[in-house]
């Protein structure tokens, strides 16, 4: 019994030390000397004397300089989530418009987690958006093209939550609409001056809120038809935007077709030469959906 006691009390002492050994261990990070602070390169694709703003494409690439940094977390200025890796080097991609400047913001973190100090890079890039000419041919006729919404169609106007492509809430039963100011609507886009001109025979149907950037007097909120001088025919420019998956038209100011909720970047979910399914983001955070039909 004595010599049971003895082996049991030598294997657990013996196990003891394995254990605080281990722990000794796992909490040995050697030396925990802080990442230097990061140096940036940031190379606009493209860019030369002559095109100081790139090649047109939005890409970047960042290379990042830290001695002792294990992680980079860099922020690219465009309003998305951080980006966190083990690589130094990244390659991005812009999907704004035109001439921007833009910031990009680098940290950096070492052993035992410390970090570096932030640092950022300011810059200035342009980005074009060139559009299939197959779409261009459907939207405009080579010349100029008149639409409007397809009334006779279920689902002409509706309503989803943003993380769907589908309106979940509420579709439109054909004709539904009529008399609230917005079948009789004509969009006519001109490719010549990208120029997109909306007959509205003076009435526009929306959001009373949204309503306020055609008449400032507005007041209060819910469905609304905005009649009279205010709600006369306007003329304004339009782009084109896009991915390798999506197609969108974007409109210069008040633009819309449809409900006019704010919205002014319609995606283009199916076409054909005579119809198109569009969808836009209002300003109450829905996905809003519009079917319109060339005439």
């Amino acid at each position: 019994m004595l010599h049971n006691i003895k082996f049991t009390s030598a294997l657990l002492f013996s196990m003891l030390v394995f254990i605080s050994s281990c722990t000794k261990e796992d909490k040995t990070f050697g030396d925990l000397t802080p990442p230097s602070a990061p140096v940036i390169d940031v190379l606009v694709v493209g860019k030369t004397a002559s095109a100081p703003y790139g090649d047109s494409t939005g890409k970047i690439i960042v290379t990042i300089t830290s001695s002792n940094a294990i992680n980079y977390k860099v922020s690219f200025g465009d309003g998305g989530a951080d980006s966190v890796s083990t690589k130094n080097e990244w390659q991005y991609n812009y999907t704004h418009i035109g001439l921007k400047n833009l910031i990009v913001t680098v940290t950096t973190t070492g052993k035992g987690g410390l970090a570096s100090t932030t640092v950022s890079a300011s810059f200035s890039i342009y980005r074009k958006y060139l559009p299939n000419p197959d779409l261009v041919t459907m939207l405009t006729n080579d010349g100029s093209k008149t639409w409007k919404v397809d009334s006779a169609a279920a689902g002409n106007i509706g309503v989803g939550p943003t993380a769907t492509f589908t309106p979940d809430y509420y579709a439109a039963a054909p004709n539904e609409k009529a008399g609230v100011g917005l079948y009789d609507d004509e969009f006519t886009f001109t490719k010549s001056t990208n120029t997109f001109t909306h007959k509205t025979n003076n009435s526009i149907f929306g959001h009373k809120d949204n309503l306020k950037d055609f008449d400032p007097t507005l007041t209060g909120t819910g469905d609304y038809t905005l009649t009279g001088v205010k709600a006369a025919a306007y003329s304004e420019g339009f782009s084109y935007d896009g991915t390798g998956t999506a197609e969108y038209i974007i409109f210069a100011s008040k633009g819309h077709m449809g409900i006019y909720l704010g919205g002014h970047k319609y995606q283009i979910l199916a076409r054909s030469a005579t119809q198109m399914w569009l969808r836009y983001i209002g300003t109450d955070g829905n996905a809003w959906y519009v079917k319109i039909k060339s005439i």
